[in-house]
């Protein structure tokens, strides 16, 4: 495996060039030499390998075993981009609803829209103006990144600069980030949590371990048995009971993380919150640059917009360059353009004002409604745009077949739980929902649940 030392090409890319290149004469599974034979063999440092691996872990080719090393993955399980495009299956059509408590939309309010076009031509403009074509900062458009200092700093007292902020399609890509740059260990991750959080962490050589959340957040006692090097958590509104976790925890929490342990804060919905001000985010509370912080601007403005954020510790910058500086952009240049546009404008102030309103008036709305059966048992909080309720005593397999004809579809959060399985929870999302849907879909629900008690 020759590498050229003349070229202008890093050594650590070159060997990751061949050995992705190189995969169709090796078997699936094969496992790859390790760090310090490979280094040996080539003459260059365990740095330059190790770097050239992880950046097969981060694009989805290899796969870590603890304590055996890395492996090709199977070749079904490559990026879209190392298959035949003749492969790849056709995505099937989901069954639509017209009452589909769906999670994670929103709908975006004439006023909002209007200004979010402007901004979009406006940047067209802007880039129609440029001398030459030239390829954005990989870390994120500078001028998107100092309106998120502005903009975090006033709403959530995140303390950063430009330099700390890399831009990302989303929380998961930021979270993928950073799972690829910190040392390979133990993951805490809530128990209720995300689906498919414990397979994120294995495909970058972390072991997840689960963290029981209790009525009101995640349980301490448990973080302190288990200790994990890295934990991640959603504490502004806990994903997916909703609850919040208070000042007192958080502060126990940042004590335990010291400055040995990260803490990953995933702020998801802290745009929303109705009964009272949002608690600052953990890491505006940091003293000891314990906490990477998460944001997304999907709930804010459309999920299709693929746009979120990743606050780095000061500590981790630098390990962020090294590993990322030869990556591209992860978000259209236009897209950031438009969207510090927004924020220049204080359109984006504006949206979150107005959508907070109304998702307000959608939550009390729900909350009122729910109140008049005694068969179904909200997880009430004043957060967020879903709400988690239970339903005991029907079998949800009958549920969901009554529902359906009913036009109507909440969703099971049966694995969303680790090791304790549970099928009479269900997440109700309403934020993309009109008042009069959220009303009648909600009146459908109660009905079916009393006649399949009664």
């Amino acid at each position: 495996m020759p590498l050229n030392r003349q070229s202008t090409t890093p050594l650590y890319i070159q060997l990751y060039q061949q050995m992705r290149d190189d995969y169709d004469a090796t078997q699936a599974n094969h496992q790859l030499w390790s760090i310090r034979k490979m280094a040996q063999n080539l003459g260059v440092s365990k740095t330059t390998v190790e770097q050239a691996y992880d950046q097969l872990l981060a694009e989805g080719y290899v796969y870590t075993v603890p304590g055996s090393g890395y492996f090709y993955r199977d070749r079904t399980h490559w990026p879209v981009a190392k298959q035949a495009l003749e492969t790849v299956p056709q995505p099937t059509k989901p069954r639509a609803f017209t009452y589909d408590f769906r999670y994670g939309v929103t709908q975006l309010l004439s006023p909002s829209w209007n200004a979010w076009k402007r901004a979009v031509r406006l940047a067209l403009r802007q880039t129609e103006q440029q001398p030459t074509a030239v390829y954005p900062d990989a870390q994120g458009l500078p001028a998107l990144r100092e309106n998120l200092v502005r903009f975090l700093k006033t709403t959530r007292g995140v303390r950063c600069t430009a330099d700390q902020i890399v831009i990302t399609s989303g929380a998961k890509a930021g979270l993928s980030i950073l799972l690829s740059i910190l040392p390979r260990g133990t993951v805490g991750i809530e128990n209720p949590g995300y689906r498919g959080l414990s397979e994120l962490a294995a495909s970058y050589g972390q072991t997840a371990v689960p963290i029981r959340v209790t009525e009101d957040g995640l349980d301490l006692t448990q973080v302190r048995a288990r200790n994990p090097q890295i934990i991640y958590t959603t504490p502004g509104h806990q994903f997916p009971l909703g609850v919040v976790l208070p000042i007192e925890k958080r502060l126990a929490l940042l004590q335990w993380a010291g400055t040995q342990h990260l803490i990953i804060e995933d702020d998801y919905d802290s745009e929303y919150r109705y009964s009272a001000h949002p608690l600052p985010a953990l890491q505006s509370l940091a003293t000891a640059n314990q906490v990477a912080y998460l944001g997304t601007f999907s709930r804010g403005i459309d999920p299709t917009l693929r746009m979120g954020y990743l606050v780095l510790p000061p500590q981790l910058v630098a390990t962020y360059h090294q590993r990322y500086q030869y990556r591209a952009e992860m978000v259209a240049g236009l897209l950031q353009q438009a969207m510090a546009n927004y924020f220049e404008d204080g359109a984006y102030y504006r949206h979150l004002s107005r959508n907070r309103a109304a998702n307000r008036q959608k939550y009390r709305v729900l909350c009122h409604q729910l109140a008049q059966t005694k068969q179904i048992r909200p997880i009430a909080t004043d957060a967020g745009v879903h709400l988690v309720v239970q339903i005991p005593g029907i079998a949800q397999a009958k549920l969901l077949e009554a529902l359906e004809r009913q036009q109507v579809w909440i969703y099971p959060l049966n694995s969303n739980w680790r090791d304790m399985p549970t099928a009479d929870y269900y997440l109700l999302g309403f934020a993309g929902l009109t008042l009069s849907e959220l009303t009648t879909g909600v009146k459908r629900l109660i009905q079916v649940c009393e006649q399949l008690v009664g």
